[in-house]
């Protein structure tokens, strides 16, 4: 056994992922998140800023240094959709390897849908055809598959960040809703024909709603009924006091309230009343990827099963 760190820059997080790994086979042991929302910045502005920057860099290097007291051998780092959308996404890259003394790798859409379905199809493979959405803060990508073997990959410019920041206020109205249902929408046009015969979901959001209906014994499973109720809760009061009595950041909290439009959309996209929580996905997917393929982990490559 190998012990190894996965760390991806996302739209929302700086997430590491720690685990013994053998053979395409993980034993996790730990997970941290920390949430400089660069998504919104991009969103905003087109460019993450300084500011921003510094910020996520300063969580990056963190984390990498607590996966190195860890005792891992290998830390991987990606970055995903806010880095690829952003301007100053190539500044961004070279002051991350400066930073922390490893290379940032820049993994592309297509990239990282193969690397979420290797993660997330570890567990919950499907017999039939089932399709995977890793449900992201700057984008989605989904994946059409049947048993452990993935037969489309797409990445759509579907995020729950991003719709957040372009639609919905701190108590959001139906009008506000109803824009993020509209672009969601446009969104999902290009997705993949499919009939699924279930849905799995991974993803910070997807991860952390079923926290908000029961904090002592999460669901794994969401069903459309379970997903109206979440975002009434999400929706009662601002983001600030929901973000304290239920001990989750803010800026995820503004995010799950566009992801619960985005994920309700799929069932209906699916003909699906329910979907499936993974909490394997991307930064599993990463560390299966190298025993695979070694450092070209983050280059696209042909499926496989």
């Amino acid at each position: 056994m190998v012990r190894m760190a996965a760390v991806s820059v996302g739209s929302n997080t700086v997430h590491a992922l720690i685990a013994e790994v053998a053979d395409g086979h993980l034993e996790e042991i730990s997970r941290r998140a920390l949430l400089p929302a660069l998504g919104a910045a991009v969103e905003k502005t087109g460019r993450i800023g300084p500011e921003k920057r510094e910020e996520a860099l300063g969580y990056l290097r963190q984390l990498v240094q607590e996966a190195r007291q860890a005792g891992c051998e290998e830390i991987l780092c990606g970055a995903t959709a806010a880095v690829r959308r952003a301007a100053d996404g190539g500044e961004f890259l070279a002051a991350a390897e400066v930073k922390v003394g490893l290379p940032l790798r820049l993994v592309s859409g297509r990239r990282e849908a193969q690397l979420s379905f290797l993660g997330a199809a570890s567990a919950h493979s499907h017999k039939g055809q089932w399709l995977l959405a890793d449900l992201g803060g700057g984008s989605t990508e989904l994946v059409v598959a049947e048993g452990r073997a993935g037969l489309v990959y797409v990445s759509l410019e579907l995020g729950s960040a991003a719709l957040a920041a372009r639609h919905l206020g701190d108590l959001p109205t139906r009008e506000e809703r109803a824009k993020v249902r509209r672009d969601a929408l446009t969104a999902l046009r290009d997705g993949p024909e499919c009939e699924p015969e279930r849905l799995v979901v991974t993803g910070g959001t997807s991860s952390t709603l079923p926290r908000i209906l029961s904090p002592e014994n999460p669901p794994g499973i969401l069903s459309r009924a379970a997903l109206l109720e979440l975002a009434d809760r999400l929706d009662a009061e601002p983001a600030a006091a929901l973000s304290r009595r239920l001990a989750v950041p803010d800026a995820r909290l503004r995010s799950m309230r566009a992801g619960v439009e985005i994920l309700l959309l799929l069932l209906d996209w699916c003909g699906l009343d329910i979907l499936h929580v993974s909490h394997q996905g991307l930064r599993h997917g990463m560390l299966i990827a190298h025993q695979r393929s070694g450092d070209d982990w983050w280059r696209e490559a042909e499926p496989r099963p």
